[in-house]
């Protein structure tokens, strides 16, 4: 499956991630999935292609972030489809990307 879209999380939403809720603060990973992640996604999923989310060149990825972004999008449409979909690409930190995988394959749901 060939890669035909992309999120640059730098340039497309913020060098600058926040946390989990909108309510919490700016940049947001609710914000984060609503505004790009969803539907990407779900084009991604559409079009039967690969979504690449290049995770460089930002302060960091706070867990409450992670959680409310991606972990969301697992629980939503379940690990599997999520990571036939979508592709990471993290020059700067692979502990970064390990940790979002992790929370892909085992996310944290809202009562935890």
């Amino acid at each position: 499956m060939e890669i035909k879209d992309k999120i640059i999380v730098k340039t497309d939403f913020s060098d600058t991630p926040g946390a989990r809720y909108k309510t919490d603060g700016p940049n947001s990973g609710e914000l984060f999935l609503e505004l790009l992640l969803t539907k990407k996604f779900n084009n991604a999923v559409e079009g039967n292609y690969k979504l690449l989310i290049d995770l460089d060149g930002v302060w960091g990825y706070p867990s409450s972030f992670v959680s409310g972004s991606f972990g969301k999008l697992s629980v939503d449409f379940g690990a599997d489809k999520v990571l036939k979909h979508i592709v990471f690409k993290s020059d700067d930190n692979s502990i970064r990307l390990e940790n979002i995988l992790k929370e892909i394959k085992n996310p944290k749901k809202k009562d935890q």
